[in-house]
């Protein structure tokens, strides 16, 4: 499991129904749990600090200090910290937009390019624990969802989120307008877990995580209506898993771009054969992609963690990484939209860099 992950899944359900207090946990994590002494060197806990007045007897570091590991009484406090300044960045967001002001990050800075058409920004706590951001774009004025194409559904892809869709949209709403008549479709564009202004919860980023998240809210938040999903980079692995599971009644079309992922043939989604407790074998073909036979149990799939270093060794990989890219943020960007440079305008740059400082981004 990730280093913050069995915190993360015993008590965000109950934080989010309010049948535990935030307030509560976090004094017990910091001031009444029997005080643990350090395990390694670095690895988010004061040496030697006791009965200390700041509210802090447990002498743990700030949830983005420690280097190696993280102690018990940290992981929950850092599981409650970050819920909480996700659900701030989120208000912060919608006031922004009630008062008329840019309400995301690439929004508050200076943009150049290709024209944008800006979004709603909306928020969804998926599975009644984890806040998810999307941005929507309403449907032409003369759009019927009898005779034009359906809604759609766009999936960024690795460090970026829903904001990257912005030219996208523009470029189709023009392509849809013809003579004074908009028949552009309703669209959406969501935030992944662990991206954009989505919170980063301490979980095990699989796959399997992500397409979860996408079938869910095709089915909460677009209430299972027909749609088109696009997908960019390894949005577009996701969405065809997604699509999978879904079906042909919802997904009526798939488009990849840039995708990452590897295609499989049709027989590798024709189900599992597992022992039952009796030594018995038996085959469930009732499955159509591997997230699915994920959710249900799939003894084929198990989850592999890092050899030796464990959940550590991934904060410490994610820290290395974002540290080593932040600065060359722009100079990759710039590369990326090498023959349309101009896109790489400050919005774009400040969009990724600000998610990469959030908490829980090493994850």
């Amino acid at each position: 499991m990730a280093l913050r992950e069995a915190p993360t899944r015993c008590f965000s359900s109950a934080l989010s129904l309010g049948a535990l207090s935030a307030r509560d946990a976090l004094d017990t994590a910091r001031n009444r749990s029997p005080v643990t002494p350090p395990l390694w060197i670095g690895d988010g806990k004061k040496r030697g600090i006791t009965g200390s007045t700041n509210n802090n007897l447990a002498g743990l570091f700030p949830s983005d200090n420690p280097l190696w590991g993280r102690s018990s009484e940290g992981s929950l406090s850092d599981v409650i910290e970050w819920r909480e300044w996700f659900r701030l960045l989120a208000e912060r967001s919608l006031l922004l937009q009630e008062r008329g002001e840019p309400a995301t990050s690439g929004g508050e800075k200076s943009m150049a390019g290709d024209p944008r058409e800006l979004g709603t920004v909306n928020y969804w706590r998926w599975k009644d624990q984890h806040l998810v951001r999307y941005l929507t774009w309403p449907a032409g004025k003369d759009y019927d969802s009898k005779q034009h194409p359906p809604a759609m559904l766009l999936v960024h892809g690795f460090a970026a989120s829903a904001e990257q869709w912005e030219r996208l949209v523009y470029s189709l709403r023009e392509q849809n307008t013809m003579d004074g008549k908009d028949t552009t479709p309703p669209i959406y564009a969501v935030d992944l877990l662990g991206f954009g202004h989505s919170e980063k919860p301490g979980l095990s980023y699989t796959q399997y995580l992500w397409e979860s998240q996408i079938v869910d809210f095709a089915v909460e938040i677009m209430e299972a209506a027909p749609m088109i999903m696009v997908g960019n980079s390894i949005g577009g692995g996701l969405s065809a898993g997604a699509a999978a599971s879904l079906g042909k009644k919802i997904c009526k079309g798939l488009v990849l771009c840039n995708t990452a992922g590897v295609l499989e043939s049709p027989e590798t989604y024709s189900g599992y054969t597992y022992k039952k407790k009796e030594g018995a074998t038996t085959q469930n073909d009732d499955i159509r992609s591997h997230t699915q036979a994920a959710m249900e149990g799939n003894p084929n799939e198990p989850y592999s963690p890092v050899p030796i270093l464990g959940g550590n060794g991934l904060d410490l990989f994610g820290t290395g990484i974002i540290r080593f890219i932040y600065p060359q943020i722009e100079q990759r960007l710039s590369l990326i939209y090498g023959n349309r440079i101009q896109n790489a305008d400050p919005a774009v740059t400040y969009a990724i860099q600000q998610s990469a400082m959030h908490p829980g981004s090493a994850n």
